[in-house]
């Protein structure tokens, strides 16, 4: 791993890539319902249920930066809420049961989901599972603290094909938790695939970590501060989903394919929307674009 201070690094003049996973963060819907089966950045939600009965079923966008900015992973403005929300920046955490993820096209080996909680009492667990074909693969589970704070859990699956997923409260069949999910990530196996900035705030050093990575080759971490498409030189047809890209840094993969890049975030980043990618240049792979404004 290296340390590198500031955002303005070298310009890697035309740099890109496609997307190879897909992360949905919610933030393009106006605040209110969306729905009950809808896709956001080529992730499919679907299936919620609150365990009432009879349970309703819709989906929301709720504003939730009054309550949510500097929360690990959350990109503001919005999360994903359950059955109703708070108009405005509060946001109201929602009863949850289960809910059905899965990626809009394919198989996928990695997932993970941010989830913040509050309000529920002790003992309540949350457990992703993934299946392939309607067997169960993989689990990641969490058992909540309980209490009147916010509280972030993050589940993740990796390592294991599967098509679909399933995000529930536990461990009785009738629990539920009071929550909000943001910054869903699904990618593709052997693919490259790239976490938000960890904590996600300015004024301190941050952390963004990938996956996926052929071990021992080096990963570049890049970010601009405007969409749009680059060609990636040498590599035909591959783009990455910013305009004017810049070069953070780099690291070397492991042997498990990851490469993480630590950094300085100036105050100046506060409330600033970022796009960050990550290349792998040998092999013109290219992580998810990872869309982001720094509380």
């Amino acid at each position: 791993m290296k340390t590198y201070m500031g955002l303005v690094l070298v310009v890697l003049a035309a740099l890109a890539g496609a997307a190879a996973g897909q992360t949905a963060n919610f933030d393009a819907y106006p605040e209110g319902i969306i729905g009950r089966d809808f896709t956001d950045g080529g992730i499919r939600f679907f299936n919620y249920n609150n365990r009432l009965d009879p349970p309703p079923s819709m989906l929301v966008a709720e504003r939730a930066t009054a309550d949510l900015s500097g929360q690990p992973n959350f990109t503001a403005p919005n999360a994903l809420g359950f059955g109703g929300y708070s108009p405005g920046e509060g946001a109201a955490f929602t009863r949850f049961g289960s809910m059905e993820i899965e990626p809009a096209v394919g198989t996928a080996a990695f997932a993970s989901i941010n989830v913040y909680d509050f309000g529920n009492g002790g003992g309540v667990t949350l457990t992703l599972e993934a299946s392939l074909e309607g067997i169960i693969v993989a689990t990641d589970s969490v058992t909540l603290p309980g209490g009147w704070f916010i509280n972030h859990s993050l589940l993740t699956i990796e390592s294991e094909e599967f098509d679909h997923l399933l995000l529930r409260a536990g461990p009785s069949p009738s629990d539920v938790v009071f929550m909000l999910i943001d910054t869903v990530t699904v990618a593709f196996e052997g693919r490259l695939t790239l976490d938000p900035p960890t904590p996600g705030l300015a004024g301190v050093n941050n952390t963004l970590s990938a996956h996926g990575a052929t071990p021992g080759e080096r990963v570049y971490f890049v970010y601009g501060l405007r969409s749009g498409s680059t060609n990636l030189p040498g590599c035909p047809g591959v783009t990455v989903g910013m305009a004017g890209p810049t070069i953070l840094g780099s690291d070397l993969a492991n042997g498990l394919g990851e490469a993480e890049l630590t950094f300085f975030v100036p105050n100046a980043a506060r409330n600033r929307r970022v796009y960050f990618q990550a290349v792998e240049r040998s092999s013109c792979e290219v992580s998810n674009l990872v869309d982001f404004t720094f509380q």
